[in-house]
C-alpha cells in the first residue's frame, strides 16, 4: 500500500503570560524558513487529481473546510469544549432546564446537519382535562389511528387497556406531578409524529434489516461488508424531521426531570403504572420498601435480583419514570430496538441503578437511537451501565443520548458505545463524579460511517477512559503493532469506510470527540485513538484541566491516515504523553493527506515515544522533557518520497500538494533525549534555544515542497491559539 506523509501539526502549548507578551509569530517564522506561509497548509483537491478519491459521499459540512484550513481545527474543537463547559456545568442545570437540549443541538444536530438554530423545541402544553395523563395517553391512541375503548357483548372490553382503572392510581399523584407527566407524554407523541415523518419514504424492509446490523465496528474501515440498505435509507430519510423529533424529546424530558426532582418526596411509595400505548409502554414507578416488597400480580413485572435492588423489564417503553430507589433495568432500556418503539425515554430521579445485566447478549440499551430517538436521563446515584453492541449513547440513523448528572459511575460495553454514531448521532454525557469507562472499540467519542457524530463528554471528576489495548484480552489486533495491540477507533475518533480496495462503496466518516473539562484523567488505549481521523473524517480529543496521563500505541494522540483531520488539545496541567509497544505514528502524526495537531497548554509535560515522526509540536512555557527512540526521526521531520520530485505517471497528485512537519517549543528549560532499552542520552539534533531542519538544507532530499522544521525559543506566540 502506497502511503504519503503530508501536513502534520502537533501544537504543545503552555500559555505563560511572559511568553504571550512577545508578539513574535513563531509559527510564521518556521514556515518562512522554507518559504511557506499559512496558505500552504491544508488540502484543496481538484477534479484533475487522477486517482484521488474525489466522490466520497456523506462528508460532514465541516470536513472540506477544515481539510483546507487546518488552523481552524483548534477553533472548531474549542467551540465544542466551550459548549460542554457551559451547558454540562451542574450550576447551569440549577438555574435552567434546557442544558441537555443545547448540548444535543450544538454537539450533535448542528454538527450532523445545518438548518436549525436552537431557538426552541416548540413544546406543547399539557392537556386541560380532569386527568391530564389519561388524556395524553388517549391522544397517543388517536394519533396512531386506533381507539382506546372498545365495546363487546354490551360491555367495555379490557383490550387494549382499560385506562379507566388507572384513575384511582393516578389520583395518588399530586396535581402538579400529573400535569408535568402529561405534558411530557404529549410532547413525546409529537416527537413520534416527526420521527414517523422522517422515515415516510423509507422502505420498511430496509428498516427492519438495519435493526439486525451489529457488525459495523468490525467491517467498515476496510470495506469488508457492504450493507446496501444503509445507502438506500440515506437516500430517502428526512433528517430535519428526525432531528426535530430528537430536539423535542430531549427538551421535553429535561424540562420534566428538572420540574419533578423537587417533588419526588410527594410521590407515594408503591406507585406502579404500566400502560401499553401504540408506541411503547408508559411506566411510572415509585419503588417500595425493598424489605417489605413482594412482586405484584398483573402486567407489571419485577423481581428482586440483587439485595436491595428491584429488577425491571424495561423493553418497549415509550416513557419510563423512576422516582427513586435502586433499580436494575433489563431489556432495551432507553433504546429504540424495533420499529414499534420509535422513541424511548427513561428518567431516573435517584438511586444506585444498574442498566443491563452485563451478560454477553445485552440488547441495545441506555440511550440508543436505532432509526429513532433513545434517551436515558439519570439524575442521582452511583450507577453501573452495562452493554454489548450499541449502548450508552449510540445512534444508527437515529439519535441516542445518555446523561448522568452525578455519582461515581461505571460504563462498560463492547462496541459502538459511550458516544458512537453511524449515519446518526450518539452522545454520552456525565456531569460529575469519578467515573470509569471501558470498551473494546468504536466509542468513547467515535464518528463512524455515513457522517456519524459521536461525543463522550465529562464536566468534572477524576475519570479513567480505557479502550482495551491488548489483543490477548479481546482480539482486534492491528497489523501496525504485529497484531498485539488492538485497533480501537475510540476516544475522539472519526472513521469512514475505505472501499477503494474492496467494492468501491467508499463512505466518509464523521466527527468523533472526547471532551473532559475538569479533573486528573487517565486515558489508556491501543491504536487509532485520542484525536484520530481516518478516511474523510475528523477526530477530536480535548482535556481542559488537570494532570493527565495519555498511554497509547500507534496512530494516536493527534494523528490520522488517508484524507482526514485529527487533533488533541490539552489546555492545562502537568501531563504525560507516553507510547508503548511499537510506540509511534503519534503525537501529531499524519499519513496520506492528513491534518494532524497536538496542542498542550500549561504545565511541565513529558513526551515519550520510539517515533515522534513528522510532527509539528509547539510548547509555550513550562519545563518539558522529550524522549525519542534512538536513531529515529522526529521532533519536526518530514519524510521524503521520490514522487514528490518525480511525479508518478498515473498518480501525479502526490506532487501537487505541500507537505510540512515541524516542532516548536517556546519558553522553559527543556530537555531532549534519545533512548533505548538501557539508557538515554542527549538528543543529537534537538536542543534548547536552537533551530533545526529535517532533512537539512545540504541533504539531497531537501525541497520538493516537503519540509521539516524544529525550533526551541525563549519567547513568542501563535496568534491563532490565543484568540480565546
Amino acid at each position: 500500500m502506497r502511503r504519503l506523509m503530508v501536513l502534520v501539526v502537533a501544537l504543545l502549548m503552555v500559555a505563560g503570560n511572559a511568553c504571550a507578551q512577545d508578539s513574535t509569530d513563531v509559527l510564521g517564522r518556521i514556515l518562512s524558513e522554507v518559504d511557506f506561509t499559512r496558505t500552504d497548509l491544508g488540502y484543496r483537491p481538484a477534479g484533475y487529481w487522477n486517482r484521488f478519491p474525489l466522490d466520497i459521499p456523506y462528508r460532514l459540512t465541516s470536513f472540506d473546510a477544515l481539510f483546507a484550513e487546518p488552523l481552524k481545527l483548534p477553533d472548531y474543537a474549542t467551540v465544542m469544549a466551550n459548549t460542554v463547559d457551559l451547558y454540562l456545568d451542574p450550576a447551569f442545570a440549577d438555574s435552567a432546564d434546557d442544558g441537555l437540549y443545547k448540548l444535543v443541538y450544538n454537539l450533535g444536530v448542528d454538527k450532523r446537519l445545518g438548518g436549525f438554530r436552537s431557538y426552541s423545541a416548540n413544546l406543547l402544553d399539557a392537556p386541560t382535562a380532569p386527568d391530564p395523563i389519561l388524556e395524553a395517553i388517549h391522544r397517543l391512541y388517536r394519533q396512531a389511528g386506533q381507539g382506546s375503548e372498545f365495546i363487546a357483548f354490551g360491555q367495555k372490553a379490557e383490550w387494549p387497556a382499560d385506562l379507566a382503572r388507572l384513575v384511582d392510581t393516578l389520583k395518588q399523584l399530586p396535581d402538579t406531578v400529573r400535569v408535568i407527566l402529561a405534558q411530557l407524554i404529549v410532547n413525546l407523541g409529537e416527537a413520534v409524529r416527526w420521527r414517523e415523518l422522517a422515515f415516510r419514504n423509507c422502505d420498511r424492509d430496509d428498516m427492519e434489516r438495519v435493526f439486525r446490523i451489529h457488525d459495523l465496528a468490525d467491517t467498515q474501515a476496510d470495506g469488508t461488508v457492504y450493507h446496501a440498505e444503509l445507502d438506500d435509507l440515506a437516500a430517502t430519510i428526512d433528517l430535519p424531521s428526525l432531528h426535530y423529533a430528537a430536539l423535542k424529546t430531549v427538551a421535553a424530558a429535561e424540562k420534566a426531570e428538572r420540574a419533578l426532582l423537587p417533588l419526588v418526596d410527594q410521590v407515594p411509595r408503591d406507585l406502579e403504572v404500566d400502560v401499553a400505548t401504540p408506541y411503547g409502554r408508559v411506566v411510572l414507578l415509585s419503588p417500595p420498601d425493598m424489605e417489605k416488597h413482594r412482586p405484584s400480580v398483573g402486567d407489571f413485572s419485577h423481581t428482586l435480583r440483587q439485595p436491595g435492588k428491584l429488577a425491571i423489564d424495561a423493553d418497549n417503553t415509550l416513557l419510563f419514570v423512576d422516582f427513586g430507589g435502586n433499580t436494575v433495568y433489563e431489556g432495551a432500556v432507553g433504546a429504540t430496538a424495533s420499529t414499534a418503539n420509535p422513541i424511548s425515554v427513561v428518567i431516573d430521579l435517584d438511586g444506585d441503578d444498574i442498566y443491563g445485566l452485563g451478560d454477553s447478549n445485552c440488547p441495545p440499551n441506555a440511550g440508543v437511537g436505532l432509526l429513532g430517538v433513545g434517551l436515558v436521563l439519570d439524575s442521582r446515584g452511583n450507577d453501573s451501565y452495562n452493554g454489548t453492541t450499541f449502548s450508552q449513547g449510540a445512534g444508527l440513523f437515529g439519535v441516542g443520548v445518555l446523561l448522568d448528572r452525578e455519582g461515581n459511575d461505571r460504563y462498560t460495553a463492547e462496541l459502538s458505545a459511550q458516544g458512537a454514531g453511524y449515519f446518526g448521532i450518539g452522545l454520552c454525557f456525565d456531569q460529575q463524579g469519578d467515573d470509569e469507562y471501558y470498551l473494546w472499540g468504536d466509542g468513547q467519542g467515535m464518528g463512524g460511517v455515513g457522517g456519524g457524530v459521536g461525543v463522550c463528554a465529562s464536566f468534572e471528576g477524576d475519570d479513567k477512559y480505557t479502550a482495551e489495548p491488548l489483543a490477548e484480552v479481546i482480539d482486534r489486533g492491528d497489523y501496525h503493532s504485529e497484531h498485539k495491540i488492538n485497533g480501537n477507533n475510540a476516544q475522539g475518533a472519526g472513521f469512514g469506510r475505505r472501499g477503494d480496495g474492496s467494492d468501491g462503496h467508499s463512505w466518509a466518516g464523521g466527527l468523533g470527540a472526547i471532551i473532559d473539562i475538569h479533573g486528573d484523567d487517565y486515558y489508556r488505549s491501543g491504536n487509532w485513538t485520542l484525536g484520530v481521523g481516518y478516511w474523510f473524517a475528523t477526530g477530536i480529543a480535548i482535556d481542559r484541566s488537570g494532570d493527565d496521563i495519555y498511554e497509547s500505541c500507534y496512530f494516536t494522540q493527534g494523528s490520522g491516515a488517508h484524507y482526514c483531520n485529527g487533533i488533541l488539545i490539552d489546555e492545562a496541567g502537568n501531563d504525560r504523553h507516553e507510547l508503548y509497544e511499537t510506540a509511534g505514528a503519534a503525537l501529531g502524526f499524519g499519513w496520506d493527506y492528513t491534518n494532524a495537531l497536538l496542542i498542550n497548554k500549561g504545565g511541565d509535560d513529558i513526551y515519550r515515544a520510539k517515533m515522534i515522526s513528522n510532527a509539528f509540536l509547539i510548547d509555550i512555557g513550562g519545563d518539558d522533557e522529550y524522549f525519542l527512540g534512538r536513531g529515529t526521526p522526529g521532533l519536526g521531520e518530514a519524510t521524503w518520497r521520490e514522487d514528490y520530485d518525480h511525479p508518478s505517471r498515473l498518480t501525479p497528485y502526490y506532487s501537487y500538494a505541500k507537505s510540512f512537519g515541524g516542532f516548536i517549543d517556546i519558553g522553559g528549560e527543556d530537555a531532549y533525549y534519545e533512548f533505548d532499552d538501557t539508557s538515554h542520552t542527549a538528543h543529537g539534533i534537538a536542543a534548547n534555544d536552537s533551530l533545526w531542519l529535517q532533512p537539512p538544507r545540504a541533504d539531497s532530499t531537501f525541497g520538493s515542497d516537503n519540509y521539516g522544521v524544529g525550533i526551541d525559543v525563549e519567547s513568542g506566540t501563535i496568534p491563532e491559539l490565543f484568540k480565546w
